[in-house]
């Protein structure tokens, strides 16, 4: 039995549309006689007439009419699907899923490059989880994220890429109280045996081992009283006086003011943020997002 093919489709909507085989091959540009044969062929395909041939031009039969409309509806979605195929392969449509350290994510680096792909891609849903560096690194290996705002990556995935966002230090953070005179010590030295609150190194050990290298070349022993999950975590122990913290320099926009941030000359030492991804996936949406970021930064 033949088949209903896709030019069947076409040429009978032409017809129908034109009124006669011969405006019908017209604006199709093909000749009559092969547009004849095509509309043959459909007939046999559904298996009953679908127009009636007249010298004036053509009628649709009741089936005809039946089979004009899903036949137009059928092309208006398989064109439609070929414009969402081509939007989805330039990274202009689909689901973009990132993971931001929960301490970047208010940051304007941040919010200005979600602006800048919302603009030019604003069709793609973004889903954005707060997960630390370690977290997001096993999420991008395993396909669950399609890349992330972190830190580390060297150490946690030297296998994905990254397009670097900013270089950050680590300050100390302290509370300072209204109304109080506030001292901000100038030498790690000075802080010994005073209580720290530390992060979770079995929550990024990259992060721990970076920490312990700086505190190591002063010459200095941070007594840990306190283990926090993530930087906000930590500055709200801070809050409460629960002892001193280290923590990126770069939060100091949402900082509250009850804790003061002091650069301390000997944590020197400065480390990548990164938006990391499998270079190796050749995601469209991606691709978009890398844009989006060169676009920030030049701005």
């Amino acid at each position: 039995m033949r088949q209903v093919e896709l030019r069947h489709l076409r040429y009978f909507v032409a017809v129908a549309e034109a009124g006669s085989m011969m405006a019908g091959a017209r604006a199709l540009g093909i000749v009559q006689p092969a547009l004849s044969r095509q509309i043959r062929e459909l007939e046999e395909a559904v298996g009953t007439p679908l127009l009636i041939r007249r010298s004036t031009g053509i009628a649709l039969t009741a089936a005809g009419a039946s089979f004009l409309q899903d036949a137009t509806r059928l092309l208006a979605e398989l064109q439609a699907s070929r414009e969402r195929a081509l939007r989805s392969a330039a990274g202009q449509l689909g689901e973009l899923r990132l993971g931001v350290l929960p301490n970047y994510f208010p940051l304007p680096m941040v919010s200005n490059v979600l602006k800048a792909f919302r603009s030019a891609c604003p069709d793609v849903m973004l889903s954005i989880t707060p997960m630390l560096s370690a977290e997001q690194a096993t999420a991008i290996s395993r396909g669950d994220l399609d890349g992330g705002i972190m830190a580390w990556r060297q150490s946690e995935a030297p296998h994905l890429s990254g397009m670097r966002l900013l270089r950050d230090r680590f300050v100390l953070a302290m509370l300072s109280t209204p109304g109080q005179r506030f001292r901000a010590p100038r030498q790690l030295a000075e802080l010994a045996g005073a209580p720290f609150v530390w992060f979770d190194p079995l929550r990024s050990a990259a992060h721990h081992r970076f920490l312990l290298e700086q505190c190591r070349r002063a010459g200095f022993t941070p007594r840990i009283a306190q283990v926090g999950s993530d930087i906000p975590t930590l500055i709200g122990l801070v809050a409460a006086g629960m002892g001193y913290a280290f923590v990126p320099e770069s939060i100091s926009p949402t900082c509250p003011r009850t804790v003061r941030l002091v650069p301390i000359d000997e944590l020197d030492g400065r480390f990548d943020v990164e938006f990391v991804y499998d270079g190796q996936a050749n995601s469209p949406v991606v691709q978009q997002f890398l844009a989006a970021l060169r676009t920030t930064a030049n701005t």
